[in-house]
């Protein structure tokens, strides 16, 4: 690649290192197609250098297929920049969080995997006011929410939030979802609400 050519490519790279991290939108990254407006038709393969250049500072691109989308609909997926090592549930806790909260994240995102990756906040509660007050269950899947490890709808459905996906590792949230299935928990909690949901989640 001759210097002209790599300088053109510097240049690519800065624009979208500042797409993604510069985002005006509620969620943090920025779609494929911003990418594309900006960068034009190749930007996968800027995207591509830009990853191995961040992955020499220990962090990467993340890629996030939009769950309405086919995986390899890259305008509509998200794209982030995170640590290159992903964090584990125990990682949380240095965030910040009490070991309540993460006791309550992990169940949740385990009962959200075997429900295909969402479920009605009234089932989700339910599950965990077998172990907590439902004082507490409520303020920590608020504060969880309003984080970006979960989302919620008007509608009252949970399900897996923008953060969960980006920054935890899901070997993480299987061993979660292996923990409670072990412990009958959640199939308690399945009987409750019909088996015709439950299925792991697709990776």
């Amino acid at each position: 690649m001759g210097a002209e050519e790599l300088s053109k490519l510097e240049k690519k790279m800065a624009q979208a290192v500042a797409l993604i991290l510069a985002s005006g939108h509620r969620l943090p990254g920025v779609r494929g197609w911003e990418l594309r407006r900006r960068l034009g038709k190749n930007f996968p393969k800027i995207i591509n250098s830009l990853d191995s250049r961040l992955k020499q500072i220990g962090l990467r691109v993340k890629l996030v297929p939009d769950p309405d989308a086919g995986p390899d609909d890259l305008d509509r997926a998200r794209f982030y920049i995170v640590l290159s090592d992903p964090l584990t549930l125990s990682d949380i806790q240095t965030l910040g969080y009490s070991l309540d909260e993460l006791a309550i994240l992990s169940a949740t995102l385990a009962y959200l995997l075997a429900k295909n990756g969402s479920a009605s906040e009234k089932e989700v509660v339910e599950m965990l006011e077998t172990k907590y007050p439902r004082w507490r269950v409520e303020a920590a899947l608020e504060r969880l929410a309003r984080r970006g490890y979960l989302a919620r709808t008007e509608e009252g459905v949970v399900s897996v939030g923008w953060r969960t996906l980006v920054e935890v590792d899901r070997q993480e949230l299987l061993k979660a979802f292996a923990s409670l299935s072990s412990n009958g928990e959640l199939r308690q909690a399945q009987e409750k609400t019909g088996p015709e949901e439950g299925g792991e989640q697709a990776s």
